[in-house]
């Protein structure tokens, strides 16, 4: 049986549903989802500076544009605090 990475899984569950664009802080938590979105090159990545940046980024970017989005968050801590109040995955 052939193995995948969680993250490659990750990565064509995100390209299947049609997400082109992240938003996001690389950290060390994050960095093999980074490597793979780099892997496979279906998704373009916005850096942003701070985690809850990177909500306002996405969803400001979803409203101009009716696209999807994907945000990822940087590092496993107190950075995950901006998620409590903004969509993680929105798909259309």
């Amino acid at each position: 049986m052939a193995k995948m990475r969680a993250v490659d899984a990750a990565m064509y569950v995100l390209e299947k549903e049609g997400i082109t664009t992240a938003f996001g802080v690389p950290g060390a938590a994050i960095n093999p989802f980074y490597s793979a979105m780099r892997k496979h090159g279906g998704i373009r990545h916005i850096l942003a500076r701070h985690v809850e940046g990177a909500s306002h980024m996405a969803e400001g970017y979803t409203r101009a544009t009716g696209r999807q989005y994907r945000r990822m968050p940087g590092n496993i801590g107190p950075g995950g605090n901006g998620y409590d109040h903004r969509a993680v995955l929105r798909l259309r």
